[in-house]
């Protein structure tokens, strides 16, 4: 509805071939959620750009790789909560891009 235009990241083959199969998103904008190998792939299919928008739920050095692969004025929507309760620290650098990096505690949601 949007035309947004998806890259993902799966933990294993099998999720690709779902999401190629019944999503129809191509091979080559799905990455491995394991490591970070996912950042080349995202620069190099954005032509260096990054991605406007990211729903993330990676943690830890994961984390700090998506939030490295944000575009220009893009946003990070963190629904995660490893970090936020083990008081995690977030480069600061890429807010002078106007990046923005949003959480929400979607079991709060659930509970309100």
């Amino acid at each position: 509805m949007l035309e947004a235009e998806l890259y993902v990241t799966v933990g294993s083959e099998e999720k690709v071939k779902y999401l190629m199969d019944n999503c129809h998103i191509p091979r080559n904008r799905i990455f491995n959620s394991r490591d970070k190998s996912f950042v080349d792939g995202v620069m190099r299919e954005t032509e260096g750009r990054g991605i406007d928008f990211i729903l993330n739920s990676l943690s830890g050095e994961l984390l700090h790789a998506t939030w490295s692969c944000v575009a220009e004025f893009g946003t990070l929507l963190e629904i995660g909560k490893r970090d936020l309760i083990g008081d995690g620290k977030l480069d600061m650098k890429p807010f002078l891009a106007n990046r923005n990096y949003c959480c929400v505690d979607t079991d709060g949601l659930w509970k309100r």
